[in-house]
């Protein structure tokens, strides 16, 4: 495989994450689509209607999570959830910048691409320890709350992304040669 072919594969598989979540900036609720049409597969199993997820649940959940705070802790909960939905937004927005990074690094030169794929492998790294983690490994802190389909998603992305950080590390270094 060539360098330019090595380099063009680790960019691309980069852009999974703008393409998944990207809609998120504009509303973080959409995440649902993810929740409603892609994790079914991992059950595996495919997507039913009467199992969807609807704005109006999403609001109730949220609603329920914010009426266990005890009241004195409420502005603090409101707080949190806000939190949450921004930190996706700014996680989907993050998303798009690296897929406009990849769409701007598909049009240089290999030379050129050295500085986009060290960023895109310690992202691919992070990424597939967290998703390790999902799976079962315990390393890089724990999730609270790993669905069944969660889980699944570990144990298929880690492997995923510990192949987007191998492409990323020899793009990186046929770039710099």
């Amino acid at each position: 495989m060539s360098d330019s072919l090595v380099s063009t594969l680790g960019l691309l598989l980069c852009l999974a994450p703008a393409l998944v979540h990207g809609v998120e900036v504009i509303r973080p609720l959409w995440a649902r689509w993810v929740v409603n049409w892609v994790l079914p597969f991992f059950t595996p199993g495919v997507p039913k209607p009467k199992h969807f997820l609807t704005h109006d649940t999403q609001l109730a959940m949220l609603d329920g999570a914010l009426g266990a705070a005890p009241d004195a802790r409420r502005r603090a909960g409101e707080d949190y959830i806000f939190l949450m939905l921004f930190e996706q937004r700014q996680g989907a927005l993050a998303f798009l910048a690296i897929a406009a990074g990849v769409a701007y690094g598909l049009a240089l030169p290999l030379a050129d691409r050295h500085s986009l794929h060290f960023i895109l492998a310690i992202m691919s790294a992070l990424f597939m320890l967290v998703n390790a983690n999902h799976a079962g490994i315990r390393f890089l802190g724990t999730h609270p709350r790993v669905s069944h389909n969660g889980r699944n998603v570990g144990r298929i992305f880690a492997p995923f992304w510990a192949l987007s950080t191998v492409l990323n590390l020899l793009a990186f270094q046929a770039a710099t040669m």
